[in-house]
């Protein structure tokens, strides 16, 4: 299952990254007793009948019941907790004693196109092996974004995943489960289109869609996939035309049928799409500015625009696309092209990347 990028090190470095250590100490917050902080609860215990868990995700270690009147006032004012009838939880997470950084800064911190290159290949890996332990303990992790993906400062090559409250029991997915988490999600820049759709009818509590209801809908979706703009002409246009397709089944059916027949068939492939179209962003935009034609990064680019499909049927799965990862890094034998690349065009990578 592991993927080893270990190798790729000798082709951009001329010796081994350094193996540090990183000292871990312990946080503690308060929260209220309520769907999200059960949900975070049950997805720790899952999470920690992975091996070495701790490698890949930041996550709740222990919680218990508090009595609130028997806390310092000054800690009850601190945090709020004014409801004297209401159950709290004390939560015990791992406080990493270096500063973290997400992966924006992560990235944008990488000097010369030689250690981003690196550096995307590695932390795409690692990442992908986390979504697929994730996978086989039911739990999809449902929140990735350059915000949830963080790096302690001294251990670079492992990202953590953090951010487990709005994650989701498959097992447990059903349309109030997946109200509650909708109702608290921000973020859906990384999303697929059912999952707009289902924030539409949610947020909104829309009975049924009409055909101009879908184009509305596929409008606001199209307009955060700058991603696009790298395909051949043509290609846009035709991936507006599938989004309408994938959304006319649901044309005058309720609310409740819709919802039933997203989650039945699309909640495996919700990671997938997620972490395909950041690191489609990623790739591309580097195949792009250093014209890498004919290269690995070229080629994971394509391969990654088979997960972003509108239709979910149409996506690979996590298993799929870690194949497909391996069997081209293992195919891949000359590496020479990273010490060819201008250094001077990094400032025009940063400003597609910020896009």
């Amino acid at each position: 299952m592991n993927i080893n990028t270990s190798v790729l090190k000798t082709h951009f470095f001329n010796k081994d990254a350094s193996n540090n250590q990183f000292i871990k100490k312990n946080k503690t917050k308060i929260v209220k007793f309520c769907f999200y902080s059960i949900n975070e609860a049950n997805i720790s215990i899952k999470i920690k009948k992975i091996p070495y868990y701790s490698n890949y995700y930041s996550i709740l270690e222990d919680y218990d019941f508090i009595n609130i009147n028997n806390i310092n006032e000054n800690v009850i004012e601190k945090v709020k907790l004014l409801d004297e009838n209401k159950k709290y939880l004390i939560f015990t997470y791992k406080d990493y004693s270096q500063d973290l950084i997400n992966l924006d800064d992560f990235l944008f911190g990488c000097k010369d196109p030689k250690s981003i290159i690196l550096h995307t290949i590695t932390t795409f890996s690692y990442l992908l092996q986390s979504l697929l332990r994730l996978e086989e303990q039911n739990v999809c992790f449902f929140q990735l974004s350059p915000e949830n993906i963080i790096f302690v400062s001294e251990c670079r090559e492992k990202p953590l995943l953090q951010q487990f409250k709005l994650s989701l029991q498959v097992s447990k997915l059903n349309e109030d489960y997946i109200t509650n988490i909708i109702q608290k999600t921000k973020d859906y820049s990384l999303k697929p289109l059912e999952v707009h759709l289902l924030f539409y009818l949610i947020k909104n509590d829309i009975k049924t869609i009409s055909y101009s209801f879908i184009e509305e809908i596929v409008e606001v979706f199209m307009k955060n996939l700058t991603i696009l703009s790298f395909f051949p002409e043509g290609y846009r246009e035709n991936y507006q035309n599938e989004c309408i397709c994938s959304l006319k089944k649901y044309m005058n059916k309720s609310k409740k049928e819709i919802i039933a027949d997203i989650l039945l068939y699309s909640k495996d492939k919700w990671d997938v799409y997620s972490i395909s179209i950041l690191y489609l962003h990623i790739f591309a935009s580097i195949s792009s500015v250093f014209s890498l034609k004919d290269t690995f990064v070229n080629k994971i680019t394509t391969e990654l625009i088979n997960n972003i499909h509108p239709e979910p049927c149409k996506r690979g799965s996590l298993v799929a696309l870690q194949d497909s990862y391996n069997k081209l890094l293992n195919l891949e034998k000359d590496w020479s092209f990273v010490n060819m690349l201008d250094s001077k065009k990094m400032d025009q990578l940063w400003q597609i990347l910020k896009q």
